[in-house]
């Protein structure tokens, strides 16, 4: 019996699934293969513009399930108090047991920054509620608010009714209007921060403590704690949030980034699991949307490219000049300046991500190689080459020209010691000794010895 189930589940494995991301890196795809009919890709820094035409449908209305969220934590974070208690209604917990819930219970208090990662990580329904009644004065109060940033932002297809993305008949939004909020929301660190927590424990003012998990699967593996077979990790995600209900569909707005470039992914009214899947089956079903992201974010890592020229380097982050410090003990300057005569050539195309990395200000020193090879060449001269290298090899090149040496001024030579000789005053002045006479002679001694003076007569 053990053997029948065994091969039943490796049978599922093996079931063709339109738009299944191979193993191995994505090297592209069509958009009709994917599981979504709406699909939007954007720079976050031109979130109105599709990256190489990687959309479908991105101006039609469609319901917008929990990425509504988006839209509410936004909100919360530019006009709320983080600190302030919220006190959870009744209202906010009557739900049904189909809501993703945060897990609140009526009548206690959070701080506000614990119930937007609730409503962001789980994807709180209650937290939502809870936030808007907070904020808004009530849930109606709040979807004012809503629509009023949504035009502020030019979300002009764009209507809301509720913070959750419950469904309503008037409440929709775009793939296109998602992505310039997404855009916009990214801007705020916190909401940055937030969007891209794993696990987060919030805890209420009484002191009862809940983990907060993330349902994003390109950041968390679902594999082992929710028992998921397929693994979504995507090593440059960022965030941001799923939606799922019948009329939407499986929904996700994602971000990637790898270097300096963010991208945005926007999968709206995927493919749900036939009635009667199994549990195996539905994972593959929920799993579509990650890995389509995948694919998309590695389609536009590797082939939204960037051409670079000299000039255009020269003009953003190039050095001009270069200067080294010479041994005194072998050059008579301490330090050599050169200017750069860059040459043109052909353009270097890289890919977005490595272009901004590669073409940051000031100029990454690892990709400058200099070689000096005169230290004494004359002022106006060439004394070397600078080289860029991208992957190992050289690119672009100019010459080195010597601009000027720094030669410490001659040192003057040492005067001759002077000594100033000082004169005594007259009463410091010492008496002359006397002249020392003539020793006696021998008949003046002989008189000295009969004591007497040979001057007597």
């Amino acid at each position: 019996m053990k053997k029948h189930v065994l091969l039943f589940l490796l049978a599922l494995l093996l079931l063709p699934f339109k738009g299944f991301a191979e193993t191995g890196d994505s090297t592209g795809f069509e958009l009709d293969k994917l599981g979504e009919d709406t699909v939007f890709l954007v720079n976050a820094d031109d979130p109105d513009h599709a990256v190489l035409n990687l959309a479908k449908n991105e101006n039609e209305r469609r319901y917008p399930a929990s990425t509504t969220k988006i839209l509410t934590c936004i909100i919360a974070l530019e006009t709320a108090d983080l600190d302030e208690p919220v006190k959870v209604s009744k209202r906010a917990c009557d739900l049904s047991p189909k809501n993703s819930k945060m897990g609140l219970k009526p009548g206690e208090s959070f701080p506000l920054i614990d119930l937007l990662y609730g409503l962001m990580l789980p994807s709180g329904n209650d937290a939502a509620i809870a936030i808007a009644e907070h904020i808004g004065g009530s849930v109606s109060g709040f979807a004012e608010l809503m629509n009023k940033k949504a035009a502020e932002l030019n979300m002009h297809d764009s209507h809301f009714t509720n913070p959750s993305g419950l469904h309503n008949s008037d409440h929709y939004t775009t793939a296109h209007d998602l992505a310039v909020l997404t855009a916009y929301a990214l801007q705020n660190e916190l909401f940055a921060r937030i969007v891209s927590t794993v696990v987060y424990d919030a805890q209420s003012t009484a002191g009862r403590k809940i983990e907060l998990r993330n349902v994003n699967r390109l950041l968390r593996d679902a594999t082992a704690s929710d028992y998921k077979p397929y693994s979504c990790l995507y090593e440059y995600a960022i965030g941001v949030k799923t939606g799922d209900t019948h009329l939407a569909g499986r929904c996700l707005v994602a971000a990637a980034r790898r270097g300096d470039t963010t991208y945005i992914c926007v999968l709206l009214h995927g493919e749900a699991a036939p009635d009667g899947a199994k549990r195996l089956e539905k994972d593959r079903y929920l799993a579509q949307r990650f890995y389509d992201a995948i694919d998309l974010f590695e389609y536009a890592f590797q082939n939204d490219t960037v051409d670079l020229s000299i000039s255009d380097l020269k003009e953003r982050c190039l050095p001009d000049t270069y200067a080294i410090p010479l041994d005194p003990q072998k050059y008579v300057a301490t330090e050599a300046l050169y200017s750069i005569d860059w040459h043109e050539g052909e353009s270097l195309s890289l890919p977005r991500w490595q272009a901004d990395v590669f073409a940051k200000d000031p100029f990454p020193e690892e990709n400058l190689l200099y070689e000096i090879r005169s230290y004494t060449a004359p002022v106006g001269s060439k004394a070397g080459t600078v080289t860029i290298e991208s992957n190992g090899s050289p690119v672009f090149t100019g010459d080195l020209i010597v601009e000027e040496y720094n030669v410490p001024p001659t040192p003057e030579p040492s005067p001759t010691p002077y000594f100033p000789v000082t004169e005594l005053s007259p009463a410091a002045t010492p008496a002359p000794s006397a002249a020392p006479s003539d020793p006696p002679g021998l008949f003046e001694r002989f008189f000295r010895l009969l004591r007497c003076n040979p001057t007597t007569p």
